[in-house]
């Protein structure tokens, strides 16, 4: 008997562990959105860039590079409030196609790392851009692009294959447990 609850102890402690991990694997933070939004074109170019993510990044090694037709147009370092990293832009910024690289420390110390692109029809310095937009669009999700994207599917798979295997191992260990005891 004693031998049957040190099983059942191991398994649920298994069980949990099973459970938790695929939690904490999808703990990163992600970027949820972006001012201006990731392929958009605005009439003005902004003074800064905001980037927010779904949790608050730490203040450690963070880069923000804003980079458009002249080069990098980012002024200073980025500054974070809450879910929000700003950039500021130099009030030089000619009125073009940008992208966006960024690199932030997650609040688990994970890098999040990603670029985005806009299209400024006007510069901060006043310039209208000479061509129209060659920043790529991307193609707004559907609902059900959107669902798979963020579906919780494959974490739920290998815990329930996992919980499987293991209640069969523990079975097989019974099972033989009590033969043993059987020819005693």
């Amino acid at each position: 008997m004693r031998r049957l609850a040190s099983l059942l102890l191991t398994l649920g402690l298994g069980s949990g562990l099973l459970l938790a991990a695929p939690l904490a694997a999808s703990a990163h933070d992600v970027l949820e959105r972006t001012n201006p939004a990731d392929g958009t074109t605005v009439s003005r170019m902004p003074a800064s860039v905001v980037l927010t993510f779904s949790e608050e990044p730490l203040d450690i090694g963070s880069q923000v590079v804003v980079t458009g037709p002249s080069g990098p147009v980012s002024s200073g370092a980025p500054t974070i409030s809450g879910r929000d990293v700003t950039q500021a832009v130099a009030p030089t910024a000619p009125g073009g196609d940008y992208t966006v690289t960024y690199r932030v420390t997650s609040d688990d110390g994970h890098p999040v790392t990603g670029t985005f692109s806009f299209h400024a029809t006007v510069g901060l310095d006043g310039s209208t851009a000479t061509a129209g937009a060659t920043v790529h669009v991307r193609p707004v999700d559907t609902e059900e692009q959107a669902a798979a994207r963020s579906s919780l599917l494959v974490p739920i798979l290998l815990t329930v294959v996992s919980t499987i295997l293991l209640l069969g191992l523990a079975g097989y260990l019974v099972l033989r447990g009590r033969e043993a005891d059987r020819r005693t």
